[in-house]
């Protein structure tokens, strides 16, 4: 860890996974840091090369040994950004944990929204403002998305799949179970609510992509995450209420 000049006790771990991303990888990280200093905490940044195909460890390590703050996890094959996220919270220093992608997707002056509100939550969800790059058919995936988890886990939180920033202690005492789809995002805020930690909504700026390629909108990804997202309902809402229905009868 490394700590700026301000007294600000907060620690934080930010993971950034990177494939394919040489082009704009030092650009990010220097940004990152940048704001990081600027908002005066104690922090590291772990970037996870998920067996990139260009120069992206290179670069990655290029980062880390210029900077004291920048450690690099290496991916020996592509395990996608749930594999970066169970490997970055098993590497994680910080008492605060958050995934930011190596585009940014964030205004990070805004990183203060988050920090303000982890005096009194637990599990910070980033509301994103907007998705004025998205293409009609990635705005029909988020629309049915938010809604399916709305409806079959009874979460009143408004996105998912955006920044969000955890107590490290939360998502340790939890086992992401879906982590080779995107549901390991909602997963995560939907067991540390029925753990009882609290949780906050923090509204930020999206900044759209300037580099490299978005995938989340994959077909294949897609089917995965609704399989993944109907498994975990049917073991926990409709199983798990029927053996526990079975086991209060006398």
């Amino acid at each position: 860890m490394c700590a700026s000049s301000s007294s600000n006790s907060l620690t934080l771990t930010v993971l950034m996974p990177a494939y394919n991303e040489a082009r704009g990888l030092a650009v990010s990280v220097a940004a990152l840091l940048a704001a990081l200093d600027r908002h005066g905490i104690t922090y590291e940044v772990l970037i996870a090369d998920d067996a990139s195909t260009d120069a992206t460890g290179s670069v990655a390590d290029g980062r880390a040994t210029i900077h004291e703050q920048v450690r690099v996890l290496h991916h020996a094959v592509n395990e996608g950004i749930g594999g970066g996220f169970i490997s970055g919270v098993a590497a994680a220093r910080g008492e605060w944990f958050i995934l930011i992608p190596a585009d940014l997707a964030m205004d990070l002056a805004e990183l203060q929204r988050y920090f303000a509100a982890a005096e009194t939550a637990d599990v910070l969800v980033g509301i994103r403002s907007d998705r004025s790059d998205y293409s009609g058919w990635r705005r029909i995936v988020s629309f049915v998305n938010i809604g399916l988890i709305q409806f079959l886990f009874g979460m009143r939180e408004r996105q998912f799949n955006y920044i969000t920033m955890y107590r490290l202690v939360v998502l340790r005492a939890m086992t992401v179970e879906y982590w080779r789809s995107a549901f390991f995002h909602a997963e995560t805020i939907i067991k540390a609510k029925a753990l009882g930690y609290r949780i906050a909504e923090v509204e930020v700026s999206y900044v759209p992509r300037g580099t490299g390629r978005a995938t989340g909108a994959r077909p294949a990804l897609i089917l995965m995450t609704v399989r993944d997202m109907l498994h975990y309902w049917l073991r926990t809402r409709v199983i798990g209420r029927l053996w526990s229905t079975k086991a209060r009868r006398p």
